[in-house]
């Protein structure tokens, strides 16, 4: 007859018991831990993926939006270059013509009485005058008010010959001037005028 007789003490463990138990409660809380980021990195990873589908749709409407502003502002520059166009020609035509007006009032302006234009050739760059005069001072006075003008950028030595007009001894004379483009004139002209306002105003504080 065989007796066997347990002599552990009731409520203990064994050593391998302890060890075993450590070990699943290990494991258990790393399946948790495992479980927990898995989810965590799903839930974030689907809240990106829902802003970024947000954000697409965001970056798409501005797109369309800048598309159609630019279709916009592309149709304005084509209307504005056009325009601008339209104004280049014009200005390029009125400054092309004959400065005739700006020509003869200066003219007028400073031609002594003793002289007389008796033909006078204008083009857009030059003018030539044939007249008379009672001397040769008088002439080359004449040729240097010239000088002076806005429109004469550079006038030649005046060809003078004796001549006679109704039994009266006269000098005829000849010159050539080469004239400025029509809008260095209207420049020239406004800088003239503007000196003699300062002139006349110094004179009158004088």
């Amino acid at each position: 007859m065989v007796v066997k007789l347990d002599i552990r003490l009731y409520g203990k463990d064994t050593r391998e018991e302890r060890e075993s138990g450590y070990k699943h409660l290990m494991l258990f809380a790393m399946v948790f831990l495992f479980a927990t980021a898995t989810t965590l990195v799903f839930v974030v990873g689907g809240w990106q993926l829902y802003s970024l589908k947000n954000q697409n749709t965001v970056l798409k409407e501005v797109a369309l939006s800048n598309t159609r502003k630019i279709a916009v502002m592309d149709k304005e520059l084509t209307r504005i270059s056009g325009e601008t166009s339209k104004f280049e020609s014009k200005l390029d035509y009125l400054l092309s013509d004959i400065p005739s007006i700006e020509l003869l009032t200066e003219l007028a302006a400073i031609m002594p009485e003793s002289i007389t234009i008796e033909s006078l050739s204008l083009t857009t760059n030059s003018l030539s005058m044939v007249g008379i005069g009672k001397n040769e001072e008088e002439i080359l006075q004449f040729t240097n008010n010239l000088n002076t003008t806005s429109f004469a950028n550079s006038v030649s030595v005046p060809v003078i010959a004796p001549a006679t007009r109704n039994g009266v001894k006269l000098r005829t004379f000849k010159l050539e001037c080469v004239l400025f483009p029509l809008d260095q004139i209207i420049l020239r002209s406004n800088v003239t005028d503007i000196k003699k306002t300062n002139a006349v105003s110094e004179d009158i504080a004088l």
